[in-house]
């Protein structure tokens, strides 16, 4: 009897480890955008920061402020995301999303009028992938549409 019991413990640990396996990954996944998430909003609070030095001078016209208030924490929130690990299985999506949003800040370096204008962001695509993977400040944050001042 006490054999019968132990196969069954060994059996019902078996099944959790086995299905637990799964959940490690949603984890992995929720605390993976979490820490992204901090990471987006702080740098929104970054360039709402950098902006407000330049109150009433930041025009689609002025080339130095709009890269000077919308670049250095765009660049500093990629890099941090990049240090971030994503579950294994995700590893592609990321990369994707990642790798979008790098061609938006080259794109909105090269061309500082694009975060102006809804029809040229910059970012549409690494929004839509980071939004399909689950983000939502990251998706939406001060990098979809700088808004231009009156």
């Amino acid at each position: 009897m006490k054999g019968l019991a132990n196969a069954l413990l060994l059996l019902v640990l078996t099944a959790a480890a086995l299905t637990g396996c799964g959940g490690d990954d949603s984890r992995l996944k929720a605390q993976f955008i979490e820490e992204g998430e901090a990471i987006c909003r702080q740098a929104a609070i970054e360039q709402k920061e950098l902006a407000s030095r330049y109150e009433g001078k930041a025009a689609p016209g002025k080339f130095e402020i709009v890269i000077s208030v919308f670049v250095p924490p765009m660049e500093k929130e990629l890099h941090r995301l990049e240090a971030l690990r994503p579950p294994e299985s995700d590893d592609e999506e990321v990369s994707a999303i990642l790798s979008e949003f790098e061609s938006g800040i080259e794109t909105a370096k090269a061309d500082y009028l694009d975060p102006f204008v809804k029809a040229t962001d910059p970012f549409a695509r690494a929004n839509e992938l980071a939004r399909r993977y689950g983000f939502e400040a990251c998706a939406e944050s001060s990098h979809a549409v700088i808004e231009p001042q009156d």
